[in-house]
């Protein structure tokens, strides 16, 4: 049975390929581009003609753009959902709401928590309780 081996050492790490001539041969076709990139030479894909760019009402929205429809991803969206569905209605402190966010798996800096929540209660959406150097938020009373 014949076997072929070969080893391609690149910058990034060493690829060993074994196996049938023929497997061998294709992945080595496969490998090529890459070989020669690597060692500065001109490749085939240098002298193809370059693909035409697509017209503007052809380009797709990113995946990443089509995950986020519909859900808020800034701290200060998250905190007015959680004020709209009734977290507030009890005071809070920053260490609460922080968790809050990140049970929900959002990771915002505690800085950037407060800062929200000083614009929020400074635009009269929350309210500010204090009690000695604790500062805690709540939905303001109605009267």
């Amino acid at each position: 049975m014949d076997e072929a081996r070969v080893v391609i050492n690149l910058k990034e790490g060493i690829v060993e390929l074994q196996g049938p001539p023929d497997f061998v041969r294709h992945c080595l076709d496969m490998y090529q581009p890459a070989i020669k990139e690597l060692l500065g030479l001109p490749s085939e894909s240098a002298a193809r003609p370059a693909k035409p760019k697509p017209l503007p009402q052809e380009r797709k929205v990113p995946a990443a753009t089509k995950a986020r429809k519909g859900r808020p991803t800034s701290c200060m969206g998250v905190i007015r959902s959680d004020l709209e569905s009734g977290f507030f209605d009890k005071a809070r402190s920053t260490s609460e709401i922080k968790q809050r966010l990140s049970e929900a798996g959002l990771d915002f800096t505690e800085n950037g928590v407060r800062a929200n929540l000083r614009r929020l209660s400074m635009s009269g959406a929350l309210d500010v309780v204090r009690k000695g150097r604790s500062v805690r938020y709540q939905r303001p009373v109605q009267s």
